[in-house]
């Protein structure tokens, strides 16, 4: 595991561990229920980014059993949210493999077409499973996509390589410093986190 993968882990599990975090966690609806998430204007609704909080969805580029197939094995998948103060947000999307090839990309909701603010992509020359970038956020609506890596990846039209699940965060530093959790909040967190995960998976099986 790289050096950058250690740091983005143990920043993320500071993270969980602040007293005043913010979380909302969700499982992807085209995993779920089979509703298509493959364009901004069908995106699905995350919730909103404050400081010190962070969104939490648990998705997939493969057809699920049991599901409805909207190309969601090969199509992206976009995710709104909303920011109501000035922001700095990191968006992280880990894998269960090194071997898959995730793209994430942050977009603003600019009509007619949102405009891609920043993105990063994996095309397999290391063995990290996670992959982020950070972005400064001013109040508004953003859009937060996940695809696969091929040629043209950036325009997230969907196709690139699928066939693996994701869990896909964006969060965003608490403004001032927070106290110590109690570990009754922290176990509780810990348990819900721990939960989602199951029924995640009992889904996909």
């Amino acid at each position: 595991m790289s050096i950058r993968s250690i740091a983005t882990r143990l920043g993320l599990t500071a993270l969980l561990l602040t007293g005043s975090l913010q979380a909302q966690a969700y499982i992807e609806q085209e995993q779920s229920t089979g509703v298509a998430n493959d364009a901004p204007s069908m995106a699905e609704t995350a919730g909103t980014l404050s400081p010190g909080g962070y969104l939490f969805i648990s998705g997939a580029r493969r057809t699920e059993a049991g599901v409805t197939d909207n190309g969601g094995g090969s199509s992206a998948d976009f995710f709104r949210f909303d920011v109501g103060s000035a922001l700095s947000a990191t968006l992280l999307i880990e894998t269960p493999t090194s071997a898959a090839k995730p793209v994430i990309g942050l977009f603003d909701s600019t009509a007619p077409d949102s405009v891609l603010l920043a993105s990063a992509f994996d095309d397999n020359s290391n063995a990290s499973t996670t992959l982020s970038f950070t972005y400064q956020l001013q109040p508004g609506t953003y859009y937060a996509a996940v695809s696969g890596f091929r040629l043209g990846w950036n325009d997230f039209d969907g196709g690139g390589h699928s066939g693996w699940t994701y869990n896909l965060v964006l969060s965003s530093p608490p403004t001032l410093a927070a106290a110590v959790p109690e570990p009754e909040s922290v176990a509780m967190l810990l348990a819900g986190l721990g939960l989602l995960g199951m029924v995640s998976r009992r889904r996909r099986g």
